[in-house]
């Protein structure tokens, strides 16, 4: 027996288990890239109504696009290499192992790269392929003006950058003038930390910047929120898809406009009928609201349209319940091929092909096909159990 209870032979079993069915995974994996081979894949998504095959298998598969293009990438790249196909086929690497190896290999040099894998673990395949294969580590240098980077992890924007020279003594002198204003701690007596003060520095410079700004449409803030909201201590509201609480929404809107999205008598704002072009404030709105193109597993931000889901010509009003953010693609695919939209875009709104059946990813229809079956199965085993009892109703006993 193992220090833990578990008897030494079922951990082998499990063992053995595992491995088997990493190795029937990575079959499964071989034919979905020979698939992703056999046809132009842009050209395919092009003619699901996708634009590109990294969107067409990220939304169709439920995947990141990250993931998406690792796989189209590695199914392109291991067609030349049959030593590592092979190899990936047998179980001898994993799926991750040959993302990394069809990055370097060739088919001169497969065979050997294959050794590192046996030999290193997958977090240092790449240094040492690279390593290897003699490739030099871009020295990155210094740059010449000032840069930023940030983004964001859940509900927190990073930020990461270099100011150089004299811009960078000016960016420091600033931080440290307003952070030396920073009153102290009430709660330990002390002042808090520089970086605690730098940080907050950069905050109070740029809601300066923002309230300072004249151009009022770019010194706007967009916050969805139902006004009832506002009373209940416990609620939340989403800011550009970020998560704030209702005492940080009121910190921040203290002394801000307020631009109702629907007003107190439920209509959606907008024009009307005044025009079809979508003013400047109301195509903020739709943005923010929408977030990019619409269209299912898209999500595209630049070269956007605002669509009217009720034509204007056709008595639609520019209001913002009748208005789609688009890109260009599936703005063209709505207005050539005769696709239509169904719902409300201030919730949610359904897709409908020229067939007239709803757009959607195609695992969601396998799984609607193995609900009608098992419903179909279901109802054929109540029907012989109702046929058994009625033949034997009347029966003797």
């Amino acid at each position: 027996m193992s220090t833990n209870g578990l008897d030494g032979s079922v951990a082998r079993e499990v063992r053995e288990r595992m491995v088997g069915l990493h190795t029937r995974l990575n079959l499964v994996f071989l034919e979905l890239f020979e698939l992703f081979c056999r046809v132009d894949m842009d050209e395919a998504a092009r003619a699901n109504a996708m634009t590109d095959a990294v969107s067409w298998v990220s939304f169709d598969l439920g995947i990141s696009s990250k993931t998406a293009r690792a796989w189209l990438r590695a199914a392109e790249a291991l067609s030349p290499l049959p030593t590592i196909e092979d190899a990936f086929r047998s179980g001898v690497v994993s799926l991750d192992e040959v993302l990394v190896l069809t990055r370097y290999a060739t088919p001169e040099n497969e065979t050997e790269l294959l050794r590192f894998a046996a030999e290193v673990g997958l977090e240092d395949l790449a240094g040492e392929i690279r390593a290897y294969l003699a490739i030099p580590v871009v020295q990155r240098s210094r740059p010449e003006s000032p840069v930023l980077n940030v983004w964001w992890d859940d509900t927190t924007l990073l930020v990461r950058g270099a100011i150089p020279g004299v811009d960078g003594i000016l960016v420091e002198s600033a931080l440290s003038r307003l952070g030396a204003k920073a009153p102290i701690d009430p709660h330990t007596g002390l002042y808090r930390d520089p970086q605690i003060r730098a940080g907050e520095a950069l905050v109070q410079m740029s809601s300066e910047s923002m309230a300072e700004d004249r151009d009022h449409d770019r010194a706007t803030i967009v916050v969805h929120v139902d006004a009832a909201a506002l009373a209940d201590p416990e609620s939340a509201v989403d800011i550009g898809g970020r998560t704030v609480t209702r005492d940080e929404l009121l910190r921040l809107t203290c002394d801000g406009r307020v631009q109702p999205a629907i007003d107190q008598d439920g209509l959606t704002v907008g024009i009307g009928r005044v025009s079809r072009q979508i003013p400047a404030w109301l195509r903020r709105i739709m943005a923010d609201r929408d977030g990019g193109c619409r269209f299912p597993g898209c999500r595209r931000t630049r070269w956007t349209h605002g669509h009217h889901l009720i034509h204007w010509a056709t008595g639609g009003p520019t209001n913002l319940d009748n208005l789609i953010t688009l890109c260009g693609f599936h703005h063209r695919l709505i207005h050539r091929r005769g696709w239509t939209l169904q719902g409300n875009p201030n919730d949610e709104v359904t897709f409908i092909t020229e067939w007239g059946t709803p757009f959607q990813p195609a695992r969601r229809q396998l799984r609607e096909d193995l609900h009608v079956a098992l419903l179909l199965d279901a109802a054929d085993t109540w029907a012989t159990l109702q046929a058994e009892r009625l033949a034997t109703a009347n029966s003797p006993p």
